[in-house]
């Protein structure tokens, strides 16, 4: 118990990080939908993603090529502020400029002047994101301090809701209210990573950015090309349907993401444990220590995907009302995203990344990825919001395989 002791503490602290993000939107999501309505939640959920986008790329891969830096050398003070301001710094020159340009060309981007203005309210999510160094956390296995931060933001936008949106324009002011939580966030995790391990931003040289936007590049490459197939259908759906679809798809994608947030966390907190397990490890010694992870937690990922298929009428009647009952074919499809999206998590970041092979995972994801965005091209203007939920999940299963092929590779030539 001592040897794992902080793993399990991370594990229950992403747990209950990972229970506010399950409960909190799923306790918000009934009453924005009946306030708002399903076409402006499904033009509230196209600018959302076009921010989360804005922080996909400016996160790079530094969730994972950054926290195992700082696991494998956390006891390296000068090493860790260097990684931590210089990641800082790459993060703000990336979203700095995709958010310039997203400005410049929006009109064509957004399609509405009311788009546009949700970006800029949009703004507040992205600086908040940049702030808020999860890798760093994560990487240090002190995962309860990003539960505080994470917490209080999250109860700080549920509360807003509540108070701000009362009639159906006022979806514009969702993402308002995001921004104001991750800003929250933000300035809670500056606050918390000088008092808990006494570091201080400021700019970082040059040769340090390029350092970490080197390493964080290949992983980058897969963070984006698994985000072509698990973000990329509400921006690809919008081209070819109304609103209201976006607004139906939207609602059942986030309810199969909720429940698949709740198994992460044991994956989240493996990340960082066997990176520092691994160092140093043989590949067939590695491979031992994957596969005994993998059979308990592949059992109760299954379980819980069974059990949302199985239960979906009542998960939707009760979650997104029952003017929302389409939405119960589109969850039970989604289903095999939270079983093979969760196993593809342990074994392509835990397992490959870890094992260095960035290089298969990315050639994986990159094929799954552009997988999907063919099929949702093809098959969207015939079968709409089905054609979606069908392009995420089978993209999932694709990405099993090919991952599973990658590490047969790896072993293979050890």
């Amino acid at each position: 118990m001592t040897k794992y002791k902080q793993l399990i503490t991370n594990f229950f602290s992403l747990s209950i990080l990972n229970g506010l993000n399950v409960l909190l939107p799923l306790v918000t999501l009934p009453y924005i939908l009946s306030v708002v309505g399903k076409a402006n939640y499904g033009a509230y959920s196209y600018v959302y993603v076009i921010v989360q986008y804005v922080i996909l790329f400016s996160t790079y891969g530094f969730n994972f090529s950054a926290t195992k830096q700082i696991s494998q050398c956390r006891d390296d003070d000068e090493s860790v502020l260097r990684i931590y301001n210089a990641v800082t710094a790459s993060k703000v020159l990336i979203a700095a400029s995709l958010s310039v340009v997203l400005l410049l060309c929006g009109k064509y981007v957004f399609k509405s002047e009311e788009g546009i203005l949700m970006f800029i309210y949009g703004l507040g999510m992205i600086i908040g994101d940049v702030l808020t160094p999860i890798w760093l956390f994560q990487g240090m296995e002190r995962m309860k301090y990003m539960t505080i931060v994470n917490a209080s933001s999250k109860v700080l936008f549920t509360i807003l809701i509540f108070i701000v949106v009362r009639e159906d324009n006022d979806y514009q002011l969702l993402i308002l209210l995001n921004s104001c939580g991750y800003l929250l966030a933000g300035l809670l995790s500056v606050i918390l990573v000088y008092r808990q391990f006494h570091l201080r931003l400021h700019w970082a040289t040059w040769s340090d950015i390029r350092m970490q936007l080197k390493e964080g590049s290949a992983v980058f490459g897969s963070t984006f090309g698994m985000n072509l197939y698990r973000n990329a259908n509400v921006i690809i759906l919008k081209q070819f349907v109304t609103d209201d679809i976006v607004g139906l798809y939207s609602a059942a994608e986030k309810v199969v993401k909720g429940f698949q947030s709740i198994i992460s966390p044991a994956a989240q907190a493996l990340f960082p444990h066997l990176s520092l397990r691994f160092k140093g490890q043989p590949v067939n010694e590695q491979m031992r220590m994957l596969r005994k992870v993998s059979i308990p937690f592949t059992s109760v990922v299954l379980v819980v995907t069974l059990g949302v298929y199985i239960f979906a009428p009542l998960i939707s009647d009760i979650l997104c009302g029952r003017e929302f009952a389409a939405c119960v074919p589109l969850i039970r499809i989604m289903t095999l995203v939270i079983l093979f999206g969760e196993i593809n998590y342990l074994v392509g970041i835990v397992g490959l990344i870890n094992m260095d092979g960035q290089r298969y995972f990315f050639r994986s994801v990159m094929v799954t990825g552009m997988f999907s965005v063919v099929f949702m091209l093809l098959m969207t203007p015939l079968h709409g919001a089905a054609a979606a939920a069908w392009a995420m999940s089978l993209s999932e299963v694709l990405l099993f395989f090919l991952c599973v092929y990658s590490l047969y590779r790896i072993s293979k030539h050890s």
